[in-house]
């Protein structure tokens, strides 16, 4: 009799057949994780901060910490002169390779497009006559575009400009005349921040670092979940691996739209940061940037077991590299390694977005690339989590 008892209790054919039969995908038990997260997120005070109002804070703190008002320029040039003496005057401009002659221009309508797309730094306009007038002693004029978006480069290259024009015609014009100034007249206009603010530049460009908090937040939770013996009690239920996933990731995605306003407001209305674009295409943008952040955490969770490796790990992979070759500071280097790791970074081409949002205005289709570089990060890191997600401890 005992042993009939013993054998109906240990083995539950029904409940195994279920169980080696159940869908890869059960909605009702997705939202039970789902729940869960939320419960957990607003119950841990540090969790809800990190997710929620860290990204608004660094930026207030950051964006004071790097007031900086800093290298090789690309540029464009609309010859209409087209004389000995301008060709000479560029010649003179690109002799070191700081400047770098990318494109001549036919047209003014070819100019803009150019800035607005960051192809080239500046734009110099070279009018008709201006060899006749040097070469007649008379004071000639030549004018300078400058995207200014970026204004840690806009004021270094206005100085060199005008340098490069002052020596130019000192060194090889003035022919023993005697002059009180530069016959050579730089005028230059700068665009999309007129002021040359960097707070300007910058607070754009801080926003993607800010906004890895939730994705931080979350590689800390995957961890946790480990180390605390929840995932052991996760082993024993018939939850699956996108369920279990998908559930934590859709929590944390949705609470860091509300750090991405809480971002913007104290971008637009604390530093006054002009804001040209749509709010609705920047939270779209924004939500696909989140999705990519915590997509990469997800690829990453197998490796980041604790909570200490997790911390190490974002701190290595979204924050070190975004300061100094993700184009916040210093522009994207043309160094083949180390343009291959900046565009492994989905910070590099989130402050692409953002600072052509804020200050170009710019629309959908001139975010082409980078969209679609953070959708594959976005679907890459989900499918490569979903691929090695084990139910079990090691």
């Amino acid at each position: 009799m005992l042993g009939k008892k013993s054998s109906a209790i240990s083995a539950p054919p029904a409940v195994k057949k279920a169980t080696a039969h159940s869908p890869l995908f059960v909605p009702r038990r997705f939202v039970a994780i789902l729940r869960k997260e939320y419960r957990h997120i607003f119950r841990d005070f540090r969790t809800l901060i990190l997710v929620i109002l860290a990204p608004p804070l660094l930026l207030l703190l950051m964006a004071y910490l790097f007031r900086l008002d800093a290298q090789r320029a690309v540029f464009a040039v609309w010859d209409l002169d087209d004389s000995t003496l301008s060709r000479r005057y560029i010649a003179a401009l690109t002799a070191d390779g700081d400047f770098q002659l990318t494109r001549s221009l036919t047209a003014e309508a070819d100019m803009e497009p150019l800035l607005q797309s960051g192809q080239v730094a500046f734009v110099l306009i070279i009018p008709s006559g201006f060899g006749n007038r040097l070469a007649g002693g008379r004071e000639a004029e030549v004018q300078a575009l400058v995207d200014a978006s970026d204004a840690i480069r806009a004021p270094q290259i206005l100085g060199q400009l005008e340098l490069r024009s002052a020596a130019f015609s000192q060194q090889v014009l003035l022919r023993g005349q005697e002059w009180r100034q530069s016959p050579l007249t730089l005028r230059s206009q700068v665009w999309y921040n007129p002021s040359l603010s960097s707070t300007v530049s910058m607070v754009p460009g801080l926003l993607p670092i800010v906004l890895t908090m939730p994705a931080l937040a979350f590689a800390l939770s995957l961890a946790r979940d480990r180390e605390l013996g929840s995932f052991e009690g996760l082993i024993a239920t018939p939850v699956r691996g996108a369920e279990y996933l998908l559930g934590k990731a859709l929590a944390y995605v949705s609470l860091g739209m509300i750090s991405v306003f809480l971002a913007w407001l104290v971008a637009v209305f604390w530093f006054a940061v002009p804001f040209r674009g749509s709010l609705v295409l920047y939270g779209a943008l924004a939500l696909l940037y989140l999705a990519a952040t915590i997509g990469i955490v997800m690829a990453l969770a197998r490796v980041a077991q604790t909570q200490q490796v997790a911390l190490f790990a974002i701190l290595i992979y979204f924050f070190v590299p975004s300061f100094f070759i993700g184009g916040l500071v210093l522009p994207l280097s043309r160094d083949p390694v180390q343009r291959l790791i900046s565009q492994a970074i989905p910070t590099t081409h989130f402050i692409l977005i953002t600072r052509s949002l804020f200050l170009k205005g710019l629309g959908p289709a001139d975010y082409a690339g980078p969209v679609i570089t953070l959708a594959v990060m976005a679907l890459g890191g989900l499918s490569i989590a979903l691929l090695t997600f084990r139910k079990r401890l090691q």
